[in-house]
């Protein structure tokens, strides 16, 4: 399942191939969204810097998780204690005025999670697909946007995204409030409109209108599309899109 994924950015990346493309996402994300340039996807990790539009992180650290205390990250929230011992990404983003905080971690299985209770037993919502047995490409992460409140939970299995893309279905929520993360294929290059053969291009986010709010393209170095949001909405949607982007980073 791997191999796929990791053959779809391949064919994506090709020098030449590349150049010029564009995701082609739903509405109203295509005919109102920002599309802002990456910076610092690539290269070197020591010390790395993710921006994009007013957005940039102020720091990126990974490390093995030991043991979390306080707002960010404790066992309970979002996964459960045995989760000790994983690789994480923790980073801060802010766009000068507000800064948040999130924590990262790969190959989460279901019977990690405590999905937002301090019960790790308590009940998953049925209109989530939430992975399968396969946990090697699971993504999980809480999305702090301040330090009083509750954090939002995103969860992605990369291997079903990309094997049933017409499918799949992540997600990001808090209490009952969600959005859903939808796999995109469709892109636009040199004026020409077509479908990858396999894989996916990028990610979209919606609301739970279906309303496309904003998506990643994992094209090269990266584009973030904005819609046309309010504050704290768009903070939230822009720490999902640095999120997606850093997941390729994570190793264990």
């Amino acid at each position: 399942m791997r191999a796929i994924y990791t053959a779809a950015i391949l064919l994506l990346s090709l020098k030449g191939f590349s150049k010029g493309i564009r995701l082609i996402t739903s509405e109203p994300l295509n005919s109102t969204g920002q599309e802002l340039a990456v910076k610092g996807r690539m290269g070197i990790l020591i010390k790395q810097k993710l921006s994009f539009g007013d957005f940039h992180t102020v720091s990126v650290k990974r490390s093995a998780i030991q043991k979390w205390t306080g707002y960010t990250g404790m066992p309970g929230f979002i996964w459960t204690e045995h989760i000790e011992g994983k690789q994480s990404i923790k980073f801060k983003l802010t766009n000068g005025e507000d800064t948040s905080e999130a924590i990262a971690i790969s190959r989460i299985d279901n019977t990690d999670l405590a999905f937002g209770t301090t019960n790790p037993n308590g009940p998953v919502s049925s209109i989530f697909r939430v992975g399968t047995r396969d946990q090697s490409n699971n993504y999980s992460v809480a999305i702090y946007l301040n330090k009083t409140e509750t954090p939002w939970e995103l969860f992605l299995d990369n291997n079903e995204a990309h094997m049933s893309r017409q499918s799949y279905t992540g997600y990001v929520r808090r209490d009952e409030v969600y959005y859903t993360i939808v796999p995109i294929w469709t892109i636009e290059r040199k004026g020409k409109i077509f479908n990858l053969p396999f894989g996916v291009a990028g990610f979209e986010i919606r609301n739970d209108e279906d309303k496309a709010l904003a998506a990643v393209s994992l094209i090269d170095n990266g584009v973030v599309y904005l819609g046309q949001l309010k504050e704290q909405e768009k903070l939230l949607m822009a720490n999902v899109c640095a999120a997606l982007f850093l997941q390729t980073n994570i190793a264990e």
